[in-house]
């Protein structure tokens, strides 16, 4: 039986947690100008790009694709585009020397926009989330968790639970390739991170997770966060799935706190959320409740949701690929019944389809940020307060970097690729600072789940008219509907 959620509280004895649904941004980050209008800009040259007479038409075409707009601006006005949303000036940076100023080289010009607002209310102050100066002791706090030397017993345990959840899959079954995506990361972040198993949790993450992120994107335009207040259902849902998530999430500090009030003190936890609650800066504070349960959401997000939407691309794409199907069989059977880190990270084939897949795919596919001040990037003027979108989508369909961008073909990766590209052109876990703590987790986890597939069945499309799903860009970059696949086992 697990403590009720109300046992936690901010600091240990102070009252509940507050949410970060209701929750406002901390008075410690630096003030966001005003976002400028297209009328304060007349004497600061903005790039060019679409200026029609009618902008509500724009705002429709930004709403109904939001990659496919976003490249649509670079393929017609250049690596640097202006436009206006909501009355409010919003300029795209494609190139990679641009990317690289905004998310590495002057990224303390900038604070994270609209869409990492929006996934706030979700996720609190994790790290995805979080601002200066709270951002730094977090990402100091969590890098001994996340060191390399931990990865082997991830990766144990990784390879177990993908054999025993792929075991399940019968030959000539139609699997719901999506959804069994996300259970089967859910499992595998819950044991390595939080140190429990999450299958009485997964239809509520999977539910809420759902409701949450259609809401985040479908809202990213500014000035629409004054819906959330609105009495329909369609806003009260998604206050009902941000609480419901924070629930889960504190369900799981107050059962794993439970159960190190019976461990010898001093003897070293196992698990990210047991180290979480053990962590002390320099200074000896440790994290609040709060914090933990922030960084905890975010984990659930950065380290299931992320890895099955790009898991389901390389499964949908690889189908059309027998060649490469036979290639990574042939690569898996070489290695042993238990896939370590090294074996993982060496296996060329499987590495060449994670990296392709998230090139095409990348799970977050678009980085809003705002200006603090008037800046320069890459000789194009920024003015203080404007929306800047620097995007992995359309940057990663570059056609100079990437001859045939929208094919997916993962032996452009064969060749050392990788260490040629210009610094910004391949970012699928950000850049800088702010990079994913958890890159090379997510990279070897996606490549056992490959690697056990491949020695235990194929798949291929349940309706071969309908070989690759449909785009639902959301705020992750997923795949439209539950993706039927049929099994033939070896």
């Amino acid at each position: 039986m697990t403590a009720p959620p109300a046992a936690l509280s901010g600091v240990p004895g102070s009252g509940p947690l507050t949410r970060p649904f209701t929750s406002p941004r901390p008075a410690s980050y630096a003030t966001i100008p005003r976002a400028p209008r297209l009328r304060d800009c007349r004497d600061h040259p903005l790039p060019p790009g679409p200026r029609p007479r009618l902008p509500g038409l724009l705002t429709l075409r930004f709403q109904r694709d939001t990659p496919r707009f976003l490249r649509g601006l670079r393929d017609e006005y250049g690596d640097a585009v202006s436009f206006v949303l909501a009355g409010q000036v919003f300029i795209g940076l494609f190139a990679p020397a641009m990317v690289h100023e905004v998310l590495v080289a002057q990224q303390s010009a900038f604070v994270k926009g609209v869409g990492f607002a929006r996934m706030r209310k979700v996720l609190g102050e994790g790290l995805l989330t979080n601002e200066e100066p709270i951002h730094m002791r977090h990402r100091r706090m969590m890098q001994p968790p996340f060191q390399r030397s931990r990865l082997d017993g991830y990766a144990t345990l990784m390879s177990d639970l993908a054999r025993e959840h792929i075991a399940t899959w019968r030959d000539g079954s139609v699997i719901a390739l999506a959804p069994a995506m996300m259970r089967l990361t859910l499992l595998i972040v819950a044991q390595t991170l939080f140190g429990t198993d999450a299958r009485h949790h997964t239809d509520r993450i999977t539910e809420s997770m759902d409701i949450a992120i259609d809401r985040i994107e479908r809202t990213m335009l500014p000035g629409l966060d004054r819906l959330d207040s609105l009495p329909l259902p369609y806003w009260r849902a998604f206050h009902r799935a941000a609480d419901d998530l924070s629930m889960i999430a504190e369900e799981l500090i107050a059962h794993r706190r439970g159960s190190m009030a019976g461990t010898p003190q001093g003897e070293p936890a196992d698990d990210l959320l047991g180290l979480l609650l053990a962590l002390r800066d320099e200074d000896g504070s440790g994290f609040t409740d709060e914090e933990v349960r922030d960084e905890a959401l975010t984990l659930i997000l950065s380290g299931h949701e992320t890895t099955a939407n790009a898991l389901t691309w390389a499964f949908s794409w690889l189908a059309g690929r027998p060649d490469l199907a036979a290639a990574l069989r042939e690569e898996a059977a070489s290695l042993p019944e238990r896939i370590g880190v090294a074996e993982a990270m060496s296996a060329s084939v499987a590495g060449q389809v994670v990296n392709e897949s998230l090139r095409l795919a990348p799970p977050v596919w678009v980085a809003p940020r705002r200006a603090l001040r008037d800046v320069t990037v890459a000789g194009v003027p920024i003015p203080a307060g404007a929306h800047v979108l620097v995007s992995q989508y359309v940057t990663h369909r570059d056609p100079l970097l990437y001859p045939q961008p929208d094919q997916w073909l993962p032996q452009r990766w064969s060749d050392g690729l990788i260490t040629r590209l210009p610094k910004g052109a391949y970012f699928p876990f950000g850049a800088g600072s702010r990079k994913c703590l958890g890159d090379r987790f997510a990279l070897v986890e996606a490549r056992i789940i490959l690697l056990m597939a491949a020695r235990h069945c194929s798949l291929s499309p349940a309706d071969p008219r309908r070989p690759l799903p449909r785009a639902q860009p959301r705020a992750t970059y997923r795949a439209l509907g539950a993706v039927p696949m049929r099994v033939s086992c070896q």
